[in-house]
């Protein structure tokens, strides 16, 4: 396994021992546990079945209570898996330990922008807008038009307009590891994580670098 599921923060810096000032996004990892392996076999497909923190019994349904007394672990707040990975037999049940990850190792992490809203073209896809001088009027942040001739008389698939902005699914590959600390269980990346603080992202470790 060499996936795990964290919070983000924020962000912060650090020094080097060079004294280089390094932006760092701060990840914990409360409690990301692997709880089953699917195989091929039985499911069709090769996954690990991570549950991360913790849901109180009363937010439990039924089914779902049944599924972990099945599998004889307490109920998660997030379900997840990670396909074509294994946990080991002994690692079933167990929080995942962060030695997984040490400094100097590439990542990929996977997380939800920031939602921002309906935007227009201006911000959303950085249009330049209509020239402001005489002649134009009420259309300066405008699009301009989307129509076409008679054939196919219709407005193609794709076209960039205004619409709702953010909230889509970013993957931002080769972060590296700044520092790990086991005890509190967090991990510094360098750079800009996706998502807003208090978002869930995976952290996936990248296969290249040295184990």
């Amino acid at each position: 396994m060499k996936s795990i599921l964290g919070k983000k923060v924020g962000m912060t810096h650090i020094f080097s021992e060079k004294g280089d000032c390094v932006p760092v996004t701060v990840i914990t990892v409360d409690r990301c546990v692997p709880l089953l392996n699917k195989t091929v076999e039985q499911d069709g497909y090769s996954a690990v079945l991570v549950g991360y923190g913790e849901r109180k019994a009363k937010h439990t349904n039924k089914p779902l209570q049944g599924f972990y007394d099945k599998i004889k672990a307490s109920p998660a707040k997030i379900l997840t898996e990670f396909r074509d990975q294994q946990a080991e037999e002994d690692a079933l049940g167990k929080p995942v330990d962060l030695g997984l990850f040490q400094s100097g190792d590439k990542v990929s992490v996977v997380g939800v922008s920031k939602g921002k809203g309906f935007a227009g073209v201006v911000k959303r896809f950085n249009f330049g807008g209509m020239p402001a001088s005489r002649g134009t009027h009420e259309s300066f942040r405008g699009g301009g038009s989307v129509g076409m001739h008679t054939y196919p008389g219709r407005v193609l698939k794709g076209k960039k307009m205004p619409g709702r902005m953010g909230g889509e699914k970013i993957n931002v590959k080769n972060l590296q590891v700044v520092q790990v600390d086991s005890e509190k269980n967090v991990i510094l990346l360098k750079g800009a994580v996706p998502g807003a603080r208090g978002g869930i992202v995976r952290l996936t470790k990248v296969s290249n670098t040295k184990d």
